[in-house]
């Protein structure tokens, strides 16, 4: 049987500033296990079953003004997985786990999403500040929380972006002016179960940005939670006493 799919209206989409675009949903955030306490001392560094139908696609003169270009917006009418949404295209889907902020390999039933139709001009696409006008030092992480984004930054300008999940609401991500306190590979949860906190960026008490789940919303205890292969980039390139910015 083929799938029905729906283009939703615009007003599921609310403008920001720099030109984003952010999607807004209502999911369940799940239980997860991620933040230790303050730590004070410096350290070194199914395949899927493919689906008949392909996605609606629309012609850029058509497209649905307030998504951005080279994409088409979705609503799954059923599961599915991101492969066959994206032809198993790899680029593709690389590309649709950044931008709607979820690295699950099913999507399920009545997500709302962003999907590739011109990978040249997807790949185009940056939802966060390129520059910045207020640029704290040599390289800064700064952390988008409303748009669920961070960027990493070189003398202000723009260097490589990528998703993040933040604390849910009974347990916000701290906002403020930050630095990178210490770094550790190999980090494990002091307080939730020892959960792996994989290439883990300490900046605040228990504050840690690190390698997690995805689900497309703040889902976390309070640390910024990133894809394995942002986490393991920005944990490389980031120096202890860098600064952070969340906002």
């Amino acid at each position: 049987m083929g799938i029905t799919r729906v283009l939703l209206p615009v007003l599921l989409f609310a403008s920001l500033p720099h030109g984003r675009t952010v999607l807004f949903g209502a999911s369940k955030p799940p239980d997860e296990a991620s933040t230790p306490g303050l730590a004070i001392v410096a350290e070194p560094s199914e395949r899927e079953t493919a689906i008949a139908q392909e996605p609606v696609r629309i012609k850029d003169s058509d497209a649905t003004p307030g998504v951005p270009a080279g994409f088409t917006l979705m609503k799954l009418e059923k599961s599915e997985s991101r492969a066959a949404l994206c032809n198993r295209d790899s680029l593709c889907e690389a590309i649709f786990m950044k931008v709607n902020r979820i690295d699950r390999k099913r999507i399920a039933a009545g997500k709302t999403v962003l999907v590739p139709i011109d990978i040249e001009k997807a790949s185009q696409y940056v939802p966060v500040p390129r520059e910045l006008s207020d640029s704290r030092g040599e390289r800064e992480i700064r952390v988008f929380l409303d748009d669920q984004y961070f960027g990493a930054y070189e003398n202000g300008e723009l260097l490589f972006w990528g998703p993040v999940s933040s604390g849910r609401r009974s347990h916000p991500t701290a906002r403020g002016r930050f630095f990178v306190n210490y770094k550790q590979r190999h980090k494990r949860s002091i307080k939730y179960e020892n959960a792996p906190m994989p290439f883990s960026i300490n900046f605040y008490y228990g504050f840690f940005m690190h390698q997690q789940s995805l689900p497309g919303y703040p889902a976390s205890h309070g640390c910024v939670r990133l894809l394995m292969p942002d986490a393991e980039r920005l944990f490389r390139w980031v120096r202890v006493g860098d600064p952070v910015t969340v906002l």
